[in-house]
């Protein structure tokens, strides 16, 4: 009797060990087959450009990415990064500054895997003088009025510090980046900033920009950390699968768009309603960089120069911070 009771204890046991077994092996197996759902913040400039690029051409729904990605467009980031660090969205993408602000702010720290930089042959930015206002030089912004978008105003107020302009005789005004030309055209500001791809489309209305464009290169770093991919450090931990899996879908993506970049300036047009093909031709792509290529050195460089000209309240330090995440720990 005890033999038979013993024997049917042992087979429950056995039982149980290979269904808990089965499930250590096969669970993580179906949840690697399964697409992992998340929320990207994106900024309204051809900063964007991967991300739907991604959408567009299924790098997100290939068998080897498995990401269905919820897209939204956010005009201010510091709504994209009060929605980042509150867990209402997985990934945004944000002006460094912005995001170098925050960190600032607050000490805690944001990582990046994916960035954007710009560059003085493709520049993504410029200040465009009113129509008739004589304009030579950087000083000659004293007593006028800029028309900026909510994601360039950081990099604004410090290039007016580093020209050593008086910053009381200088209105700096927000508006969104859509409105711009036509707040200039009104006469509300006298010059405005525009990111691509309201660059193009304002060189296209009026005279070329002031000193060829590219403000942010000439006045405070070159090449200058444009915007990047972040995640928070908790998000990270939590989600290591969701992070691979968007950092190798933007792996294949800067590859698709080396070879395409009409048809990432196609993907640009159909987002932003651009009609004109002329001017879809002319938009200027920037430079993307992959988490291998991103220079941690001038990330510093540009926190470095932020805080010298006070548009950040203290100095951090990014190396340290680890804000840009290592290549080993997004390798599947």
């Amino acid at each position: 009797m005890k033999s038979k009771l013993l024997k049917h204890v042992l087979s429950v046991v056995i039982i149980l060990l290979t269904a808990a077994l089965a499930a250590i092996l096969i669970v993580p197996l179906v949840k690697l087959a399964r697409p992992v759902e998340v929320k990207v913040l994106v900024e309204p400039s051809l900063s964007s450009a991967p991300i739907y690029y991604a959408r567009e051409y299924g790098i997100f729904t290939h068998k080897e990415i498995k990401v269905d990605a919820t897209i939204e467009m956010v005009e201010e980031p510091s709504k994209a990064l009060e929605a980042l660090t509150s867990g209402k969205a997985d990934f945004a993408l944000l002006p460094w500054p912005d995001a170098l602000h925050w960190m600032s702010e607050t000490g805690d720290t944001l990582l990046c895997f994916f960035s954007v930089d710009f560059k003085v042959a493709t520049p993504q930015e410029g200040l465009f003088p009113r129509a008739g206002l004589k304009f030579d030089v950087i000083s000659d912004l004293e007593g006028k009025t800029v028309g900026v978008t909510a994601g360039t105003k950081i990099a604004m107020e410090a290039i007016v510090v580093s020209t050593e302009i008086d910053p009381t005789t200088i209105e700096i005004k927000v508006y969104p980046s859509e409105k711009l030309l036509a707040a200039l055209e009104a006469g509300e500001v006298d010059l405005i900033l525009p990111l691509e791809p309201y660059f193009t489309m304002a060189s296209t209305h009026l005279s070329e920009p002031f000193s060829d464009g590219a403000m942010f290169l000439k006045w405070i770093n070159s090449p200058y950390p444009g915007s990047g991919l972040f995640v928070t450090p908790e998000y990270f931990r939590e989600n290591e699968l969701a992070v691979r899996r968007m950092n190798k879908a933007m792996d294949l993506t800067f590859l698709d768009m080396a070879r395409n970049s009409d048809s990432a300036r196609a993907v640009i047009a159909r987002v932003f309603g651009i009609e004109d093909r002329q001017l879809v031709d002319r938009l200027n792509l920037p430079n993307f960089m992959r988490s291998h290529e991103i220079d941690k050195n001038t990330v510093q460089e540009l926190t470095d120069k932020l805080e010298i000209y006070e548009a950040i309240g203290r100095g951090i330090n990014t190396l340290d911070m680890g804000v840009v995440i290592p290549k080993e720990q997004l390798r599947n």
